[in-house]
């Protein structure tokens, strides 16, 4: 960590066969308006032209290093790896295939540096396609809502003491290692505040994680949020209900209806009429999708 002069800030950056995407993530990081950064990039045994991709950029410039796994170790193990090689007084992560906007690590750094009391900032990001085309800007939600969702948090930045107090990323929750590690940090005390301002473009493409294994995603959310669930106990009624609610629709999701049923019941303990609207527009919309089925069907 530096001593004097402006803080360093620690960007982790994990790929795994990203050539097609990874320069221009790469140069994202080349091109932020603050300069005090390192960049370490982990190889997690890339078998296509990451790695000389990286050297390139790693030649250009001292900030940026590499670590390559010999053996693929999945995304937590990688970020793992990048940061437990870290030295910055504050912490990051992005994607091989995403773009940070130039301003993004000041604008996060000012608000960390004039909130002293706030620990972890995420900001508004654009969603793109795989051309890069526009598809939708996502806005930073409230802390809370990450126990009724697992919304995206790409573009964020948080002190070195929330790694310190949080720990390592969950190598047995792999697809929802970033959901659980915000949970841990809403959980553990840690302030968490969204700054209302579009710093980020996330990417969506077919190879992306997020596509790949959409339905194993569903699972790993349920169970990260299941695992901190005792933790919940202190908290409001609502938000115990809530939080059933939202396991009951990721079970939903994966075609679990008894498991959807049995965490409904649950939430009816906490927050029964909201259950009630739940169960009715699910039953309404699987009743327009039955019916629409059979129209397709008696037209055929």
């Amino acid at each position: 960590m530096t001593e004097t002069g402006p803080p360093l800030i620690s960007i982790v950056l994990p790929t795994y066969n990203g050539a097609a995407y990874l320069e221009p993530a790469l140069q994202s990081c080349l091109d932020q308006t603050y300069k005090q950064w390192e960049l370490i990039v982990v190889d997690d045994a890339s078998t296509d032209a990451s790695a000389a991709i990286i050297q390139e950029f790693a030649r250009r410039d001292p900030r940026i290093r590499c670590i390559r796994h010999e053996t693929n170790r999945r995304l937590p193990g990688a970020l793992n790896t990048g940061f437990a090689q870290s030295r910055g007084d504050f912490l990051t992560w992005t994607s091989d295939d995403n773009l940070y906007r130039a301003t993004a690590l000041q604008e996060m750094l000012a608000v960390l540096t004039e909130h002293p009391d706030v620990d972890f900032v995420y900001a508004d990001y654009d969603v793109v396609d795989e051309a890069g085309q526009f598809v939708q800007t996502n806005v930073a939600l409230p802390p809370h809502r990450l126990i009724q969702q697992y919304y995206g948090l790409p573009c964020f930045l948080y002190r070195r003491r929330v790694f310190e107090q949080v720990g390592e990323y969950a190598d047995d929750l792999f697809l929802a290692e970033d959901y659980d590690y915000w949970l841990r940090v809403l959980l553990s005390g840690c302030r968490m505040r969204p700054l209302p301002r579009n710093l980020y473009v996330y990417r969506r493409h077919a190879a992306s994680l997020t596509d790949v294994y959409r339905g194993r995603t569903f699972l790993a959310a349920e169970q990260a949020l299941l695992r901190h669930l005792p933790r919940l106990e202190g908290a409001s009624r609502s938000l115990q209900g809530e939080a059933y609610l939202y396991l009951a629709s990721l079970a939903a999701w994966r075609g679990d209806l008894r498991g959807a049923s049995r965490y409904t019941m649950h939430a009816t303990r906490f927050v029964p009429a909201r259950t009630a609207a739940h169960v009715a527009a699910f039953a309404l919309k699987r009743a327009q999708r039955l019916g629409h089925a059979g129209l397709w069907h008696s037209r055929s």
